[in-house]
């Protein structure tokens, strides 16, 4: 019993501890409650202890504020009355300047009053005291008056015989110099006429004839003749077959421009020159004296004859003078281009010249001359060479002489000299003519001194032998020709008088020496000049076959990766490994060589064979504001005859971060020295890329 009385009195204890518990839970839960909603009260009343300081704060500044207003108001108020009485002031002292002005108005009238009776006094009484002295002064003046008169009269006249004098000296002066001036002109212009009549004379009565001379004037003549005669002058002592050292001086140009009158000047020949007179083919002068054999050729852009009707006249002169100017170039020590007035055709020539020299990387210093021959004034032949030269290059002035400039074509590249000359019989002619013929003709003696050792005929048939399969095609027309038939072979070659049995006297002056003449393998092929491919509309000699011109389409087209630049190229019989591509900084480079599908030597064609082959090249580069363009190797194709390429624009900007040493060799140090390359054999630093690429790319 008392068992149970204890168990039920532990467990009414243990109730009344848990209700207890439970009550302290409470209370604890209720004190929380209280503490937050007095710590909620403390934050409002802290907000509105600092919302009254702000309204204190503001309330004492506005009261300042207030203070200052009535200061101002105040001292306003204190500078209007002071301003007023300032006003009154002045009213009083404007009322007394006006009565002050009235006083001395009065003053002024009754002063005047009382000068007038003092006037009108002195004069009754020097009217009565100085009568008779007033007479005596009046004589005296007079007589004074009288010889003042006179000697002015004296001197006046005096300076008009002395001005009379010297207008009479300054005319009779004039007259002299204008007759000194007219005597100068009158020498001048004999000594011109003197000097015309004795170069008519001695062009009529004697001319220097060339050494020799490579008869050239049709390239469509050369290829059905198959030979161009070499003549020389009979008494000649130059040898054209034989081995000698020497230098080749060419004067070119366009037609008409003045090259023979150039070389008579410098060199003091007598070649006929004029507008009747042509050159013809390449003309060969041997100065003996200075070791120099000079290169006289016809003109570019010369007339042409349409009599002729077996080939285009245009054409074919066109690709002779290319190829007559491209040998030139080649086989020339120094090189002089005729020009009048610079026009951009003539610019285009002298840079495509100069360009030769940079590519073949030959240092050969181009000498353009400026032929002014209707320029006769000093100061207008220095006005149009400034204009036309010194104002289109860079470069500097020569301190040699005047109308002498050096253009800069850039490091590396062989500067331009450019000399100009003027009408040989004028003033100008006499200022400048002499001296830069002469710094003309030095710079040809310093320049390559030693030339060569040459052995002409074996230069000019290298030179044909080389250039010739670039402007004519070969055609086989055997009809036993099959495909083991070997490509046809073309090669010039030198044929002395004695070798060639038909040769016959070309005039008295000059005599066949031989001929050059191509040789074939086989010889029953044809020769035709090309149509296409070989020139460009200025003469410029392209150097790969043009006639194979694809179309080209260049779009973009947007994807879900981006945005995709597709170039197709229009290229039917091609096949993969004709193509090559280059990849370029924003761009591709795509070189297509199509190569004939008939070997057209190895056919009997029945009716004629047109067919595009040749190497078309083409650079594809964007500018940088449309964005930036990465090839697509795995995307490029050629299908159906039609090339794609496929360049993806990049979206995101690249960007990047550098690790330097210290972060690598920890990481090296943590990793170990298997899985990563020692930090002494590292870079000094590593760039770690955060680049998000297209979909499908992997690095």
């Amino acid at each position: 019993m008392s068992i149970a009385c204890r168990i039920a009195n532990s467990l009414q204890q243990q109730e009344r501890a848990e209700a207890l518990q439970s009550k302290c839970a409470e209370l604890e839960n209720q004190h929380q409650q209280d503490a937050q909603t007095i710590a909620k009260t403390q934050k409002r009343a802290e907000a509105l202890q600092s919302k009254c300081a702000e309204l204190e704060e503001q309330h004492y500044r506005d009261a300042q504020t207030i203070h200052q207003a009535e200061n101002q108001h105040q001292q306003d108020t204190q500078t209007i009355v002071e301003l007023q009485a300032a006003c009154a002031a002045c009213a009083q002292l404007e009322e007394q300047h006006q009565r002050d002005a009235q006083t001395i108005a009065q003053l002024e009238k009754q002063h005047q009053e009382d000068a007038a009776e003092l006037k009108r006094l002195n004069a009754i009484v020097g009217e009565t005291e100085n009568q008779a002295a007033d007479r005596t002064k009046i004589l005296v003046n007079a007589s004074v008056k009288i010889q003042s008169k006179w000697r002015s009269f004296l001197q006046q006249q005096r300076l008009q015989r002395d001005s009379a004098e010297q207008d009479r000296r300054n005319r009779r002066l004039k007259v002299e110099s204008a007759i000194a001036s007219f005597q100068r002109l009158w020498r001048l212009r004999q000594k011109r006429r003197q000097r015309r009549w004795q170069l008519a004379q001695s062009m009529e009565t004697e001319t220097t004839p060339y050494d020799a001379i490579l008869a050239v004037t049709s390239l469509a003549e050369f290829l059905s003749t198959r030979e161009i005669k070499f003549l020389q002058k009979a008494e000649s002592h130059f040898e054209i077959a034989k081995e000698s050292r020497y230098r080749i001086l060419a004067v070119v140009g366009l037609f008409d421009k003045g090259k023979t009158w150039l070389i008579n000047k410098l060199f003091g020949v007598k070649l006929a020159s004029g507008k009747l007179c042509t050159t013809k083919g390449l003309s060969f002068l041997w100065i003996k004296e200075r070791r120099m054999l000079v290169l006289d050729s016809a003109g570019v852009q010369s007339t042409v004859s349409y009599r002729a009707q077996a080939v285009d006249a245009i054409h074919d002169a066109q690709t002779t003078e290319s190829l007559m100017f491209e040998m030139v170039s080649r086989i020339a020590h120094h090189m002089v281009f005729v020009v009048n007035d610079l026009t951009w055709f003539e610019q285009k020539h002298v840079a495509m010249l100069h360009q030769k020299y940079v590519q073949s990387k030959q240092h050969k210093e181009l000498i353009v001359v400026h032929n002014l021959r209707n320029t006769t004034d000093v100061q207008e032949a220095r006005k149009l060479f400034q204009r036309q030269v010194m104002l289109c290059y860079d470069g500097e002035p020569s301190h040699l002489g005047q109308l002498i400039f050096t253009a800069d074509a850039g490091e590396g590249a062989p500067p331009v000299h450019h000399v100009g000359l003027c009408h040989e019989f004028s003033v100008a002619g006499e200022a400048f003519n002499s001296k830069n013929r002469d710094y003309l003709l030095q710079s040809l003696e310093h320049g390559n001194t030693l030339g060569s050792n040459i052995v002409l005929t074996d230069l000019l048939c290298a030179e044909l032998s080389r250039l010739l399969p670039k402007f004519v095609s070969i055609d086989n027309t055997e009809p036993e020709a099959s495909e083991s038939t070997p490509c046809p072979m073309l090669f010039v070659k030198f044929k002395s008088r004695a070798e060639n049995a038909d040769t016959h006297v070309e005039s008295e002056a000059y005599a066949p020496l031989g001929s050059m003449c191509i040789h074939l393998s086989p010889e029953k092929a044809h020769l035709s000049t090309k149509t296409r491919g070989v020139i460009s509309p200025l003469g410029e000699i392209i150097a790969h076959d043009v006639s194979f011109d694809p179309n080209v389409n260049v779009f973009d087209k947007s994807i879900s990766a981006g945005i995709q630049r597709y170039i197709r190229v229009e290229c039917p019989g091609v096949v993969d490994d004709d193509i090559q591509w280059e990849e370029l900084p924003n761009g591709v480079k795509i070189t297509i060589n199509k190569k004939p599908p008939i070997e057209e030597h190895s056919v009997h064609p029945v009716q004629p064979i047109r067919q595009h082959h040749g190497v078309w090249e083409r650079e594809f580069l964007f500018d940088h504001s449309d964005g930036r363009f990465e090839l697509c190797e795995e995307e490029a194709e050629l299908e159906a005859g039609v090339l794609t390429m496929v360049l993806r624009k990049s979206l995101q900007p690249r960007k990047g971060k550098l690790q330097g040493k210290a972060r690598a060799r920890a990481s090296y140090q943590a990793s170990g020295p298997a899985s990563l390359v020692p930090p002494s054999e590292c870079t000094s630093f590593d760039l770690v890329s955060d680049v998000k690429l297209p979909a499908g790319v992997q690095v």
